[in-house]
């Protein structure tokens, strides 16, 4: 039997592994046979137990030397609701496409209600009759709307010979002879 000091000493020498097989069960002896223990030996009463608990049953001499001993080794089953590894990757990559389409979705989505507030801003309460039916969607009728908005533009836009006719005429008007006005008008018309 081994006192206290011996015992933590022991313990150290485990927890740095130098120990032999005839310490270590030692040690889990120790914890197993004695109920009362020092508070800081008790902290380490259940990890002995347990360590005592998982080891290998000792291999018993067989009559023939040849033959390695059977060891009996404690099952590991998974759990009835475990799934494989295989099936586990296959649901890895099916979560992670779903995640994908859902980020380009969402994406997608918020992309687009950011254009129907743009298009709400720019061109907010336009509409058209066609046939008698009132359309006030804007992306149906955006394109007509920027037709008629480059026509306009074309209609309120003056040529480039509309205004040198007159700027011919600003500059002819400020001119109070009409022989010097019809002078210039012929020189610049040649």
């Amino acid at each position: 039997m081994k006192d206290i000091a011996e015992i933590k000493l022991l313990m150290e020498q485990f927890f740095e592994g130098n120990t032999t097989l005839e310490e270590e069960k030692c040690l889990y002896d120790y914890f197993k046979q004695h109920q009362d223990l020092p508070e800081e030996l008790e902290a380490y009463r259940e990890l002995f137990l347990d360590l005592d608990a998982i080891t290998l049953n000792e291999v018993q001499p067989t009559e023939f030397p040849e033959e390695e001993p059977a060891i009996s080794l404690p099952s590991t089953e998974l759990p009835a609701n475990s799934t494989p590894p295989k099936h586990r990757r296959l649901w890895l990559k099916i979560a992670s496409i779903a995640a994908s389409i859902a980020i380009f979705l969402g994406s997608f989505g918020i992309y687009r209600t950011y254009e129907n507030m743009k298009l709400q801003r720019i061109y907010g309460g336009s509409y058209m009759v066609v046939d008698g039916v009132r359309i006030d969607n804007l992306r149906e009728i955006l394109p007509q709307i920027k037709s008629a908005l480059s026509l306009a533009e074309d209609i309120g836009s003056p040529s480039p010979t509309d205004l040198i006719n007159q700027a011919e005429q600003d500059l002819l008007g400020t001119i109070q002879d009409a022989q010097e006005r019809e002078r210039i008008h012929q020189l610049l018309n040649q």
